[in-house]
């Protein structure tokens, strides 16, 4: 039985979550993929070289991912328990794909997965954005639409935004090294809101936020080893990441400044050839005399 989280995946795509995932881990890594449901990413891990063990609370879905796994690990992923099955083994890469917004307690879990990462390993993680623009308009006309996935699936328990994410790796004990945006347009996410449920005054503020379209955050980190020069290389990946993000939204606004531009040019021009015809047509109606004296005056 798949999840009902499958999709299909398309490792070269853009603006995707699983294909941002997929090549911060790499290739041929030995890989712990939290939450793996029924295989959509394991497949693809598996297809870059990768040996991937798996962990997964369903049984029953996570049948559909064995072809693609080297071990599957069946059980909650907060249980220490499950944790002592893993006793004496590392891994190059762990995968936390949407799945810590889903547990009571996202931070142990984090840290009991790091005594389990090799000292030169990385932890990939993917969150939504609570502060999608889209979830605001729903308060804003009083709704919070819990659906089966997305935004406010119904199952999370945690609501993240990217400074909220940081905080958590950072008191994981890791440091952030690079940071992705999937971005959703304005009232294109599943939560159903429209242009009509706010004004235009409304709108533009919502809008000035620089996360207001970001619909999910993927994070690459790596051990915090208490060094200066890695905290520092981490703030500056994340300053220069939300600089590239004002620009982009920056050039946004000026290519569509600049199609307003070329419009209202093109009306003009169709306007002055309208007047022009017009004039023409005026002053053949009118006597010789008056229309010389006019052509004059014009010249003039």
């Amino acid at each position: 039985m798949l999840s009902h989280y499958h999709t299909a995946v398309d490792p070269g795509g853009e603006n995707n979550s699983h294909a941002s995932m997929l090549r911060m881990v790499g290739f041929n890594k030995r890989t712990l993929e939290i939450g793996c449901a029924s295989g959509h990413v394991s497949e693809q891990l598996k297809a870059q070289g990768c040996r991937v063990v798996g962990v997964e609370v369903d049984a029953t879905v996570a049948e559909a991912a064995m072809p693609w796994l080297e071990r599957l690990v069946v059980g909650d992923v907060e249980s220490d328990q499950l944790w002592g099955q893993f006793e004496g083994e590392e891994f190059d890469a762990i995968i936390f794909g949407d799945v810590l917004e889903h547990l009571r307690d996202p931070l142990k879990a984090l840290r009991d997965s790091l005594k389990h990462l090799s000292p030169s390993g990385v932890v990939v993680v993917s969150v939504p954005n609570i502060a999608h623009v889209d979830v605001k308009v729903a308060l804003l006309r009083g709704s919070f639409p819990y659906a089966e996935t997305g935004l406010l699936d119904r199952t999370h328990i945690h609501f993240i935004t990217k400074e909220s994410l940081l905080d958590l790796l950072r008191e994981a004990g890791l440091v952030a090294v690079e940071l992705q945006r999937v971005t959703v347009p304005i009232f294109s996410t599943e939560l159903g809101v429209q242009r009509g449920d706010l004004s235009d005054e409304v709108l533009e503020a919502l809008l000035e936020d620089r996360e207001s379209l970001t619909y999910q955050f993927v994070v690459k980190a790596v051990h915090d080893d208490g060094g200066r020069a890695l905290e520092e290389l981490s703030q500056d990946m994340v300053t220069l990441t939300d600089q590239l993000v004002d620009l982009n939204k920056r050039h946004e606004i000026l290519n569509h400044e600049h199609a307003v531009l070329e419009a209202q040019h093109e009306w003009d021009e169709r306007e002055i050839a309208r007047l022009r015809r017009q004039t023409d047509s005026i002053k053949r109606l009118l006597p010789g005399p008056l229309r010389r004296r006019l052509a004059k005056r014009f010249e003039s």
